[in-house]
């Protein structure tokens, strides 16, 4: 199975960067294939131009949008690793969501609206915040954001959904053995779906 692994954090060290390590060690352990796209570390561009937007509906996508998309359509799994900032993801996927899922590729308009044109593929994402659990449940953050990146951005595209696994709270409200806790989660998660 070919993983496409985007990691949305501008730490060297942190806790999303760590997550994520340990989701490749462990879908490389199990014999599938990934490619990482470290969107800081790329220093991505996540500004949508005018170009971008008439790309692929003139058939010409800027080059590094085009990179992109190449690697989505190679990806069996996308896999999304990010803070939550702002009850959103991080402006560079944001933007990398913008300027990638375009218009003409990832989602366009059927006789009965919009349809997603990225099948056959799955996705799973791991969030995290400072935030309670409980403030982000109670307060329908979390649903809020679900409604964002699963429905409106996954599936909309026509991707299936996994799971969306969320850890919160992170920093001074959690003690080390929690953390470590969240970290064999995403081992136990991957291992489950793949």
């Amino acid at each position: 199975m070919n993983h496409l692994v985007v990691l949305a954090h501008p730490r060297e060290r942190s806790f999303t960067r760590d997550i994520c390590d340990i989701y490749i060690r462990t879908v490389r352990a199990l014999g599938h294939t990934l490619v990482l796209r470290d969107l800081y570390a790329m220093k991505f561009n996540p500004v949508a131009s005018v170009e971008d937007l008439n790309g692929n509906r003139t058939g010409k996508v800027p080059d590094d949008i085009k990179v992109e998309q190449d690697h989505l359509m190679w990806a069996d799994v996308i896999a999304l690793f990010h803070p939550i900032w702002w009850i959103d993801r991080p402006a560079i996927l944001k933007g990398y969501i913008d300027r990638v899922f375009a218009f003409g590729f990832a989602y366009g308009h059927g006789p009965n609206g919009p349809i997603g044109m990225i099948k056959g593929k799955r996705s799973i994402i791991f969030t995290s915040a400072g935030s309670t659990q409980d403030h982000f449940d109670q307060s329908g953050k979390m649903e809020a954001i679900r409604v964002a990146q699963d429905m409106g951005t996954m599936e909309f595209c026509g991707i299936d959904m996994i799971e969306h696994v969320h850890f919160s709270p992170l920093g001074t409200r959690s003690s080390a053995e929690v953390v470590e806790g969240y970290k064999r989660r995403v081992e136990e998660v991957a291992r489950r779906h793949f």
